[in-house]
């Protein structure tokens, strides 16, 4: 399957939007890049990169963003999984391809998972083990590595 014309037009204008959005939630929050990164597991390098649309960051990353902002994170998921399913230029779906998007799904929902008990837990009173929160850098950091192998199979 190829990814051209309108629809590769349709694809940038939905990551651009949702780029928007997360913009705003993060105005909202009223913190710098450097004072969510240690909320939102993501470098303030990264978030940079999510606010201006050159990636779209994993959902706990967004999750953690609406946290901060007092925004209910259920109302970025359609617009988050519009600007996710898109490719940036035009290109073939391989079967790697296709392999590095079940495990990048497999991951998201690992980590909505865990990010879905650190709430609890803190929504409790109690600290948050350090093993969950090293969980969720960790699936934050091993997405951005998926997302970098399936840039480096599209360029080549």
């Amino acid at each position: 399957m190829t990814v051209t014309g309108s629809g590769a037009a349709r694809s940038e204008t939905a990551r651009e939007a949702f780029a928007a959005r997360l913009r705003a939630v993060r105005a909202r929050s009223g913190k710098t890049l450097r004072e969510l990164q240690g909320a939102t597991y993501a470098s303030d390098s990264a978030l940079s990169r999510y606010l201006s649309g050159r990636a779209v960051p994993p959902w706990n990353v967004v999750a953690a963003l609406c946290d901060q902002a007092g925004v209910d994170a259920g109302e970025l998921r359609v617009q988050w999984q519009a600007a996710r399913s898109i490719r940036r230029r035009k290109q073939t779906v391989t079967q790697p391809m296709l392999e590095l998007s079940a495990v990048e799904d497999c991951l998201t929902r690992i980590t909505d998972d865990v990010s879905a008990a650190i709430q609890q837990v803190r929504s409790r009173g109690e600290q948050v083990p350090e093993q969950l929160l090293t969980a969720v850098r960790c699936g934050a950091d091993a997405t951005l590595r998926l997302q970098t192998v399936r840039r480096l199979i599209s360029t080549s």
